[in-house]
């Protein structure tokens, strides 16, 4: 199985195996996006500055970055980075669920605990208020000239160049804004591969133990290696060894916090997971070496070019149904659609698992 063609990424085909790259197209090949107001590639910049930087350096500011879960959360990030490469104001202070987790991230800031929702903020008697609504940003094309754009649809980024343009200031990101969160595991395991069996909708998001194995099975068919194989499942009460796995020689980590899951991915050649915020965390992770795991997401009903962290290290196995996501720039929960009506075109499980082996291997240089 090939890799879908770079030069036209939009044209959907039964099954995408996608590695993360720039994506610049042809005008006629571009997603339904808007065109940036500057030529930001070319050097171009917002007209000029807003009263915004200015009223962010007298009065702080504070995102409220929800409460749903560990995706929308890392991937919201885009805006912290954008306000934070501002330069406007002191350290930003977090305070939430995950305050462990914050202390892995390279952005310096002071971390405090409460128990719901996520919260970060600059002091000041009356911050700026921003929200992180993932439903919101639309994809932004950039104009290069010659008939081409530059399309930008991580959803990181569209919150990052949403925030530029309100303050009329250029920012120095240009297409993978997000924060590394660091691993203090050991070394490197060249053939260790983890797999994120947790999501939040079993139903129709999970990949599934039996689908994850057949990956397994694959890679060792296709080369002889010292294989390790790691599962990380939701249940704090799951079995040391999956059935499903047979005789692959396998470990299960049940309900292992996402701190400690950094270490995991921090050993690991590649991860493979279902499209949920482990499998964003495992994109951003990096040890001291400032080098990462090759990671795959899963995508069957979720646009694989918005739901994802833009690292070059990210990459995605997508259904039918979720290219058309990206080509529309559509989400299933923000246009309410049911993604059953378009029956195996959504089904994750048509992700073959020899192809998902298949551009694991060409990720990490296997073959």
């Amino acid at each position: 199985m090939q890799p879908h063609d770079a030069v036209t990424p939009w044209r959907p085909l039964p099954v995408l195996l996608h590695r993360a790259e720039q994506v610049i197209v042809s005008k006629e090949q571009a997603p339904l996006g808007r065109l940036l107001p500057y030529r930001r590639s070319a050097g171009g910049r917002p007209a000029s500055p807003t009263q915004l930087p200015d009223q962010l350096a007298r009065q702080g500011w504070r995102v409220d970055l929800g409460g749903r879960g560990l995706g929308d959360l890392l991937l919201g990030l885009g805006l912290i980075k954008a306000l934070i490469d501002t330069q406007c104001g002191p350290e930003p202070h977090y305070q939430g669920q995950r305050a462990a987790l914050f202390q892995r991230c390279r952005i310096p800031m002071d971390v405090s605990s409460q128990p719901h929702g996520h919260v970060i903020s600059t002091p000041g008697a009356r911050p700026v208020g921003f929200e992180a609504v993932p439903e919101s940003p639309a994809t932004w094309l950039d104009d290069l000239g010659d008939g081409r754009v530059e399309v930008h649809a991580a959803l990181p980024m569209r919150y990052y160049l949403n925030l530029e343009q309100a303050l009329g200031l250029p920012l120095p990101e240009q297409r993978a804004c997000l924060p590394a969160f660091t691993s203090q595991g050991g070394t490197r395991d060249p053939f260790h591969v983890v797999f994120i069996a947790t999501t939040s909708w079993p139903d129709r998001k999970d990949y599934g133990a039996a689908s994850f194995s057949e990956i397994a099975v694959e890679l060792v068919r296709r080369r002889a290696a010292p294989w390790r194989f790691s599962v990380i499942t939701a249940d704090t009460a799951s079995p040391h060894r999956l059935p499903e796995f047979g005789t692959i020689d396998h470990e299960v980590h049940g309900g292992l916090p996402a701190v400690d899951c950094l270490d995991l991915f921090g050993s690991a050649a590649v991860v493979v997971g279902n499209d949920t915020g482990l499998t964003h965390l495992a994109a951003l992770c990096e040890g001291p070496d400032g080098r990462g795991p090759e990671v795959i997401g899963l995508y069957g009903r979720h646009s694989y070019a918005k739901w994802t962290t833009g690292s070059a290290r990210h990459h995605a196995a997508a259904t039918a149904f979720s290219q058309m996501m990206a080509v529309a720039d559509a989400c299933p929960v923000r246009d309410h659609l049911d993604d059953s009506l378009w029956g195996t075109a959504s089904d994750i499980h048509r992700l073959p698992a020899d192809g998902v082996a298949w551009l694991a291997g060409r990720c990490a240089g296997w073959w």
